[in-house]
């Protein structure tokens, strides 16, 4: 299962190989869909009752596998703003105080683990990118049981300190 992506589900896990490995292990991909989408009460400070993919709420087991990134409104993408994924509703509306509706989205979702995938990361031109040359090699991996403290070291590998994150902070 995964959150929407910015380009359709079926391409990026085409690309990626995990249709592939889905297949082979006999892995259930569900892919999201506004039939899939159920009104809840995010009860945030500014994201109140919001669209939300259904098996994300109804997992045994959350996971939250965010690749670390720039992004050109929100500085970084890393765990607690990979939840917009796992939403649907106006794009626009959530990205009007971007720091504070990830926050309401990271109180709202509840995962066991967040691991932050920063083996490449994308340092600016994000999120879609703009060429190689926007991507490093770092190697790393972070997970931890805290998504905050997961992004507040993740921050560190842009040479950012964590209070200069909105979300954050």
């Amino acid at each position: 299962m995964a959150a929407k992506p910015m380009a359709d589900a079926r391409q990026v896990f085409a690309l990626t190989g995990a249709g592939m490995v889905a297949k082979t292990t006999g892995a259930d991909l569900i892919f999201p869909r506004s039939s899939l989408m159920r009104n809840r009460a995010l009860k945030g400070n500014r994201l109140d009752i919001w669209p939300v993919f259904k098996p994300l709420v109804e997992a045994d087991v959350l996971i939250n596998m965010p690749v670390a990134k720039h992004h050109s409104l929100s500085v970084l993408t890393l765990g607690m703003k990979n939840w917009i994924g796992g939403v649907d509703g106006s794009r626009w509306s959530l990205h009007q105080d971007i720091n504070q509706s990830i926050v309401d989205l990271a109180q709202y979702f509840k995962p066991s683990g967040t691991l932050i995938d920063a083996i490449r990361t994308m340092t600016r031109n994000g999120p879609s990118g703009g060429s190689t040359s926007d991507v490093q090699t770092k190697n790393t991996l972070i997970l931890s049981s805290d998504p905050v403290a997961a992004d507040a070291r993740a921050a560190l590998l842009f040479d950012r300190r964590p209070e200069q994150i909105g979300f954050i902070r």
